[in-house]
């Protein structure tokens, strides 16, 4: 590490118990997941109309409340009015029970999914907060006591330990591990409700959470060994599929949660201080070892991986940056560093290309005919890299908004003779759809990426074998040209 790095904060920890051993380990066996049909509505109560089965949704980035719908099935959706606001409740109760959902929300929007209908996991339109709240997306709403003195009738609740939300309109996935209440045979209350775990795309914002009633604006004020699973429609539009679950029966769920006692390790975290900090090791892409990478993790909360060997940007995430035990303890095993946050993974191929016609498929490397030149960092410690790819230079930079909501990426690119035949690939997926001029969904809603308005260069979405790709084509008349776009999720 230079002496620019010097600065990086490394927290050597014991891990809570089985964090680390329980990558390694495999979890007792347990029910498989049932899917939860989306063909129809049978599967609920009675509803009311604000409630429908469809096929695919839209949801606005930018504009309140607004979602669209297309005719079809497998996706549930709630579009209250002020006439129909009814919640909905499945027709089977639960106890101990294992809850996966992907979930989809428009700006400002609020919903919730109630466990038994009295426990509640918010979901919320949170994008960009920095300090959330119990009730921001994943947070376990706040229980309500209108006796209690004024300012203390809402007691309990508990934020997510990181705002792992995504953008408005895009998809997002959360899991849920829950365990209900015991009581004994008189009916008395033995242990509360637990959030065993709670994983929002990816990234555990809850272990272990107590619970001791019903949360506020729950179905029930009462607390039960059963009940049904409800989601809240009275608030504001929320899209759901690909719903999964497992019922348990007794003490099962804690029986599968249970696993064997860990060894000590001492975990080694990395943040970044007062400036960027950057870190060269290997990672884990796609199940294939990067060797030559670098992390640079910005003071913004913005984080992202570059592969030196390709030009390529590997992946970005957002909250803390990453964790360096398997790269610092002892010797080394796999050496691998790991992102702490949300992870949005990219393809790995390279980002210019010299393609011989439009049709030309994308490389996936560019072998000898890339060099990578080295980086420099500005004066807030930010780099840019340098790498020559055929007769042209890039310099390719990367760089978080100001309130860490966005990632936005400069590639200036020049060649001696003539930039003909040279293209830039801005991302690729299954599907890419166009919103509007320069604006795009990626890979099923999972990420946009977006255009300056003022960007003259031409884009092409094209469909490969893989899916489609969203590439830029450079101008044969220039030697020299700079493309942006920013990607947002």
């Amino acid at each position: 590490m230079t002496l620019r790095n010097c600065f990086l904060l490394l927290l050597v920890l014991a891990m809570p118990a089985g964090q680390i051993a329980a990558q390694t380990q495999s979890p007792p066996q347990s029910l498989p997941f049932s899917e939860f049909s989306l063909e129809s509505l049978a599967g609920f109560k009675p509803v009311t109309p604000n409630w429908s089965i469809v096929g695919e949704v839209t949801a606005d980035r930018t504009t309140t409340h607004q979602i669209s719908t297309f005719a079809g099935v497998g996706v549930l959706v709630n579009q209250p009015a002020a006439e129909a606001r009814g919640n909905l409740f499945s027709n089977w109760e639960h106890g101990d029970l294992e809850l996966e959902l992907d979930f989809m929300m428009p700006k400002g929007s609020n919903a919730g999914v109630y466990l038994q209908g009295r426990y509640e996991i918010q979901l919320f339109d949170s994008w960009g907060e920095k300090s959330p709240s119990f009730s921001d997306v994943g947070g376990i709403y706040e229980r309500w006591d209108p006796s209690r003195s004024e300012g203390k009738q809402g007691f309990e609740g508990q934020p997510p330990l990181l705002n792992a939300g995504r953008a408005p309109g895009l998809w997002q996935h959360l899991s849920i591990s829950f365990q209900a209440p015991r009581f004994d045979k008189t009916g008395r209350k033995t242990s509360n409700a637990v959030m065993k775990k709670v994983v929002l795309n990816g990234v555990a914002i809850h272990q272990n959470v107590e619970i001791t009633g019903s949360t506020r604006a729950a179905a029930f004020t009462d607390e039960k060994p059963m009940g049904p699973l409800m989601i809240q429609g009275d608030h504001g539009p929320v899209a759901l599929r690909n719903i999964k679950y497992k019922r348990y029966e007794g003490d099962a769920l804690i029986e599968a949660d249970a696993l064997p006692a860990p060894r000590f390790v001492p975990a080694i975290f990395v943040e970044p201080g007062a400036e960027p900090a950057l870190i060269r090791g290997f990672v884990n892409h796609g199940g294939v070892k990067k060797t030559h990478t670098i992390a640079v993790g910005d003071p913004e909360g913005i984080h992202y991986t570059m592969d030196l060997r390709q030009g390529a940007l590997l992946q970005t995430w957002k909250g803390p940056f990453i964790e360096t035990t398997d790269m610092w303890h002892s010797r080394g095993t796999e050496q691998l560093a790991v992102p702490l946050g949300s992870v949005i993974t990219f393809s790995g191929a390279p980002t210019v290309a010299r393609l011989a016609s439009e049709t030309t498929a994308w490389p996936d490397s560019m072998g000898n005919d890339f060099t990578f030149k080295g980086y420099e960092l500005d004066e807030p410690g930010r780099p840019s890299f340098h790498y020559q790819l055929g007769d042209a230079m890039v310099t390719d930079r990367l760089l978080p908004s100001e309130d860490g909501s966005t990632l936005s990426r400069e590639l200036s690119i020049q060649s001696p003779s003539s930039l003909e035949g040279y293209w830039v690939r801005l991302a690729s997926g299954q599907m890419i759809n166009s919103t509007s001029r320069g604006k795009f969904q990626i890979d099923g809603n999972t990420y946009y990426v977006e255009m300056p308005e003022q960007a003259s260069q031409r884009y092409l979405v094209r469909t490969t074998s893989k899916g489609q790709e969203l590439l830029v084509r450079l101008s044969a008349d220039s030697k020299t040209t700079t493309v942006q776009y920013t990607l947002i999720w």
